[in-house]
């Protein structure tokens, strides 16, 4: 599966869920509280993954023991991660490969001798 397929998998998930607030609307210049929910979701994953992980580094849990809910807290972020890019519209892919030719470029002088 691809990352178009598991976008359009969880926009047709946040379309049919039921609830006070929609899971999905596209976002523009008329309603960015929502994309500021989105992203405040966002850091609150990836702060339960901090969390997890803290707890590995102090000893209270083995990597292996929270290698299960460390990934399901990295899902909830990569899942508000595709929500933001396509409710804002944003090709995540086509701003991954820009991204990266711009990393090659910056970084390329790192990698020399």
């Amino acid at each position: 599966m691809n990352l178009s397929e598991l976008i359009a998998r969880q926009n047709d998930f946040d379309k049919a869920h039921e609830s006070r607030k929609p899971f999905f609307v596209s976002i523009g210049e008329n309603n960015l509280e929502d994309l500021e929910h989105l992203v405040v979701c966002l850091v609150g994953e990836v702060g339960e993954f901090a969390n997890i992980l803290k707890k590995v580094v102090r000893g209270d849990l083995t990597f292996e023991a929270a290698r299960a809910s460390l990934s399901d807290e990295l899902a909830d972020v990569f899942i508000y991660l595709i929500k933001i890019a396509s409710q804002t519209d944003i090709d995540l892919e086509e701003s991954f490969l820009r991204k990266l030719e711009k990393n090659k470029m910056r970084f390329s002088d790192w990698a020399k001798p």
